[in-house]
């Protein structure tokens, strides 16, 4: 299995390669090294600017030494790898810039952000691996806080219909994921205990889940990205 440092390596080269690109490494590799719960094999680089510049950038990603195009989805997605890790640079999805600070030497989310992210790709695809990471950063913030990280989830995901992404993801978390059992936990990307135990990662899914959607029933979620969302840098 490629080694956890390795794959932050290549995140970290491609940032200093890049930097106008302002890339900031989000999917596992954030949660992988906020909570140290799993490893994560690739590293997902999330840009503003890969729909405006595509094909400048991807001949730049041609030119970087080591470099090799895997796929290319015009004008949101390039994969490739680089040192024997998968490199993927995508389009960032949502109009607010994501909130960032540097762990090991790599600029990803905040574990607040992360963990609204996080939230957003579990009801968006309900893969096991979404479902584990929210259990991990939910645990590493404490119940409070990621109660308070995800009541900004309708304001930096604004519903695509009637239904908003609170009351899709407090669904979600309710039903099992759909691939539950093709993904045994006990061998998965050395995911350490308790996120082995599919039970303990449910509860904690339901639990904040059915704390957030009652905030919102009772009409109490922020209404605006206040000083809450805005000092969440150390977190």
């Amino acid at each position: 299995m490629i080694e956890f440092e390795r794959v932050l390596e290549q995140g970290r080269a491609a940032q200093r390669q890049f930097q106008d690109l302002e890339l900031v490494a989000v999917g596992g590799t954030a949660a992988a090294a906020h909570c140290r719960h799993r490893v994560s094999l690739d590293v997902d680089l999330v840009t503003p600017h890969l729909r405006d510049r595509y094909e400048e950038v991807a001949a730049r990603l041609e030119d970087w030494e080591g470099w090799t195009t895997a796929r290319r989805n015009p004008p949101v997605l390039i994969l490739g790898q680089r040192g024997g890790v998968a490199l993927g640079l995508r389009q960032r999805r949502r109009a607010q810039p994501l909130r960032t600070l540097e762990v090991s030497g790599l600029i990803m989310p905040t574990a607040a952000e992360t963990l609204r992210v996080k939230a957003f790709l579990l009801t968006e695809r309900r893969a096991t691996r979404y479902y584990v990471d929210v259990a991990a950063l939910t645990r590493l913030l404490g119940d409070s806080a990621a109660l308070t990280a995800l009541g900004y989830l309708n304001l930096v995901y604004p519903a695509a219909g009637s239904q908003s992404l609170v009351s899709r993801f407090a669904e979600a978390c309710e039903v099992p994921p759909l691939d539950l059992a093709e993904t045994p936990l006990q061998a998965y990307k050395c995911l350490k205990a308790p996120f082995t135990d599919w039970a303990y990662v449910a509860e904690a899914c339901r639990r904040l889940s059915r704390a957030l959607v009652k905030l919102e029933l009772n009409n109490v979620l922020p209404q605006t990205l206040d000083a809450g969302f805005y000092n969440d840098s150390n977190r």
